[in-house]
């Protein structure tokens, strides 16, 4: 079998190919990429023979390969095989031109920004060299950072790996908080690329609950060559990182012969930011069983990552950042957070080719994450009547900040359920309130079948996913850590839990008229949501069952045709919705009642032009997003209770433009530019920013805060031999920032709903507000530059093959640039006067960016 598919690729690319099988797979690849940096390469299990033969008959001749006269004893007749090449060929162009004319402005991100992004970077953070994305995060390695697509948070935007969802169905997409998310599901070693829908994509490729976006993940798969990879590698900040992959190539001879990938890797790191040392451990194990002569598989990948160390408490007033340094964090002995976290992902698949008209995908999968999360601060700095010497807030654990008074004599002290007495134990409130212990956990499984139905002009998709989240959390208040963990005593919440079921179905046509010219992509998904919660948090709270069923149709209809001279013209409007986390549950009027807010809806507008060729690839599109009946929050600090609703609404609309241009052979120029509109449209209470770590009030007509007018990115590749080189520069515009009102302004804030005023409001840093106008306060904007090279030394000793070194350096210029930006931060303290609330003085606190860092890597091939 082997031998006789060596020789029907020999007849397709001729003898100089023929020779080495190996020069038509690397060809096929290559011929691959050249369409474009934006298509998905969601092609079936047979891609790499497919184009192999596909080839010839774009690049070359036009007729298929002729039937051989014999075949090797014991395998299928060479006219079976040939009827199957020409059928895998047919079906391959078709998945080439379907991405070709996609009707979406997709971006992928390939393996050399992924190179490129190294130890300084993670999964998301990578994610910055595709247009309209915005990231910033607080140390190296795979932390989850904070991001938004086209202004969109982390929070509101869908996730998937290999096909399956990826993001919490809980609560939504990670990168909430800068602490509780060290480490990631998957991290950078272990994808093969990346591919980012904003705001509504296609259905079979949208994800769950997305209201701005859809970033899917692929795994490393295991190759058909035998190979052993060992790695190492030490940079700034005591950054030092060690590994193996294994991959075991064809364990057998035919197109039946099952592969095997297993990577592992350690990352250690002091960080950059003060006393944010931190260690990361991944593995990854896939494997893959062709059967059927290769045109099916059975797919089985396991992940294990998990995290430990140290996060930032707050974000660091700017006047100590300037007389320290930009990497200036509180001592541990002050305040500390530190987190253990870990994720395990299982996912087993199956492709089956049924007919030529017929396949059939299908993946079963399991999820389970858990984190603990362990937070104190020195009462001696907790800001309060007590010490107005210091007057910075300086972590979001110690429950000081977050409470009212709990224990003997308070409204929030029930015998049975929880006994603590800060004030006897450690004699005050302050004191006895500046530890904080979090335990989360959550297990998800889900199946995801899919069928791609191939007619005369049709070519049709019919999926669904059925998934089952399941989570606890527990959280414990002391006044030192370690603290005692015990339910009905410092338990603020334990048992109980909380559990949603997904019941979702897609189809989607993609009709082809005019010749193959005109592509009309009609589809829709509905998908049906079961929540419940049990709540039991005893100093708040009356334990209680919420529960709620919602379902949402969301149509979507992409348009493209294809112009004269390599040029596609697309068009499209997709509709998304976001359920709400099970957090936003309350209870209603009577004990048994449930309310919940509505699904957050976008309605997305996108219209482009595309010329695609080998050589040059460029792109332009506009696009205009309204998300409607957006969550709003308001939260009551007298009774810790939060009030959810549907009150919210904001626009995004802008442009974007990308190229890619191969200069020689050798040499690939590309670059892309956004910009952004971003504004509320309705006056609602709401978390302002992507971080959601500032609670405020949006006023109808002022821009969105953290969400930069401009994002730009450009660069040079160079691929020669055993070199490869990439520079890169990535420009993020002015964006707004954020306000706070001091205690005396008590003017009352027009529509606000619950009635509130501008008393220790956060509100979006612009003009204007009404009775107090605010000058405009813009973030500078800051540009980055940086290099990748690599060198790979042939060597013959043994079983070693090769020795790759390369070097990695980032923000060359040494930038010290603000990444996040908190204006006049006037935080509270909640438990310490009569009225409630304790004033400190206002200050601006910020996030910098990475600074200048440089990292050398060293591995073996053999």
């Amino acid at each position: 079998m082997k031998r006789y598919h060596e020789l029907l690729i020999t007849d397709c690319f001729g003898s100089e190919y023929g020779k080495n099988s190996r020069i038509c797979l690397k060809s096929a690849r290559s011929h691959r990429t050249s369409f474009r940096d934006h298509a998905v390469r969601s092609v079936t299990s047979f891609t790499v023979l497919a184009a192999c033969v596909l080839l010839p008959a774009i690049g070359h001749a036009q007729t298929p390969a002729p039937i051989l006269p014999t075949a090797p004893a014991g395998t299928a007749t060479p006219a079976l095989q040939a009827v199957r090449i020409r059928t895998i060929r047919k079906f391959y162009r078709q998945l080439l031109l379907k991405e070709k004319n996609v009707a979406a402005a997709v971006s992928h991100v390939g393996a050399a920004a992924i190179l490129q992004a190294g130890v300084q970077g993670s999964i998301q953070s990578v994610l910055t060299a595709t247009p309209s994305v915005n990231v910033y995060q607080e140390n190296f390695g795979e932390g989850v950072p904070v991001i938004t697509i086209r202004g969109v948070r982390n929070s509101e935007l869908a996730q998937t790996l290999d096909g399956i969802p990826l993001q919490d169905l809980l609560y939504g997409g990670g990168g909430e908080r800068t602490y509780g998310t060290l480490g990631s599901p998957v991290t950078l070693g272990q994808i093969s690329g990346v591919d980012i829908y904003p705001g509504v994509a296609p259905p079979d490729r949208q994800g769950f609950a997305t209201i701005g976006g859809t970033i899917a993940y692929t795994t490393k798969k295991p190759s058909s060559k035998e190979s052993a990879e060992l790695f190492g590698g030490y940079g700034s900040y005591n950054t030092s990182k060690f590994g193996f992959e294994l991959n075991t190539g064809d364990m057998g001879s035919g197109p039946d012969a099952p592969r095997a990938l297993l990577r592992y890797s350690h990352l250690y790191t002091d960080g950059y930011i003060d006393n944010t040392n931190a260690r990361y451990d991944s593995m990854l194990f896939s494997v893959v069983k062709p059967y059927d002569d290769g045109l099916d598989d059975l797919t089985a990948t396991v992940i294990y990552n998990r995290g430990y160390g140290y996060q930032t408490n707050f974000p660091a007033p700017v006047t100590l950042s300037q007389e320290y340094g930009p990497q200036f964090n509180f001592s541990k002995n002050e305040a500390y957070a530190t987190e253990n976290d870990k994720f395990l992902t299982a996912i087993l698949g199956d492709e089956t080719y049924i007919n030529p008209h017929l396949i059939l995908k299908a993946k079963l999968f399991v999820l389970h994450n858990t984190s603990t999360v362990e937070q104190e601060e020195n009462p001696n700095l907790v800001v309060s009547s007590y010490n107005p010497a210091f007057p910075y807030q300086i972590t979001f654990g110690a429950p000081y900040y977050s409470y009212p008074a709990v224990g003997p004599g308070t409204n929030f002290y029930q015998p049975g359920y929880f006994t603590y007495n800060p004030v006897a134990t450690f004699g005050s409130d302050t004191a006895g309130l500046s530890a904080q212990n979090t335990l989360t956990h959550s297990t998800t499984i889900g199946f995801v079948p899919k069928a791609n139905i191939f007619l005369p002009h049709n070519d049709i998709t019919i999926g669904a996913l059925i998934a089952k989240e399941s989570g606890s959390q527990s959280q414990y208040f002391y006044g030192a850590d370690p603290m005692p963990e015990i339910n009905g005593y410092n338990s603020s919440e334990f048992g109980g839990g909380s559990q949603r079921t997904v019941y979702s179905m897609f189809v989607q046509d993609k009709i082809n008229l005019l010749g193959d010219k005109l592509h009309i992509e009609p589809g829709a998904d509905l998908t049906g949501v079961y929540t419940s919660n049990i709540v039991t948090e005893p100093v708040f709270h009356t334990a209680s069952k919420l529960q709620n069923y919602s379902k949402i149709v969301e149509p979507y209809l992409g348009i493209s045709y294809d112009l004269p001279d390599h040029m596609v013209a697309y068009a499209s409007y997709g509709k998304g919705a976001r359920f709400a986390p099970v957090s936003y549950y309350s209870t209603g009027a009577g004990p048994s009642t449930t309310t919940a807010p509505n699904p957050a809806i976008i309605h997305s507008y996108e219209v482009g032009l595309r010329y695609d060729t080998p050589r040059l690839y460029l792109n332009l599109d506009g696009f205009y997003q309204k998300v409607n009946d957006l969550f709003g929050l308001y939260l009551d600090y007298n009774d810790n209770l939060f009030q959810f609703s549907n009150d919210g609404v904001e626009q995004f609309k802008g442009v974007e433009g990308s190229g890619k241009f191969r200069l020689t052979p050798h040499i690939e120029l590309f670059g892309n530019a956004s910009y952004n509109q971003a504004n509320y449209l309705s006056s609602f209470d709401t978390q302002l920013t992507p971080y959601e770590g500032q609670f405020g009030y949006a006023f109808k007509g002022q821009p969105v805060t953290s969400v930069p007018s401009w994002l730009g990115n450009f660069g040079v590749t160079y691929m020669n031999g055993p070199w490869l080189a990439r520079f890169t520069g990535h420009y993020t515009g002015q964006q707004y920032t954020t306000f706070s009102f001091t205690g005396a302004d008590t003017q009352p804030i027009p529509g606000s709903n619950p009635p509130g005023t501008f008393a220790l409001q956060t509100v979006p840093y612009a003009n204007p507000i009404p009775g107090n106008p605010v000058q405009h306060f813009l973030l500078p904007g800051f540009l980055t530059l940086n290099a990748y090279a690599a060198y790979k030394i042939p060597v013959h000793f043994g079983r070693l093959r090769a020795l790759k070194v390369s070097i990695n350096a980032q923000n060359l210029l040494g930038l010290d640039y603000f990444s996040h930006f908190y204006g006049f931060v006037e935080e509270i303290a909640s438990n310490t006067t009569a009225s409630g609330y304790v004033n400190t003085s206002p200050y601006n606190a910020a996030y910098y960016g990475p600074p200048r860092s440089v990292f050398l890597d060293v591995s073996a091939k053999f």
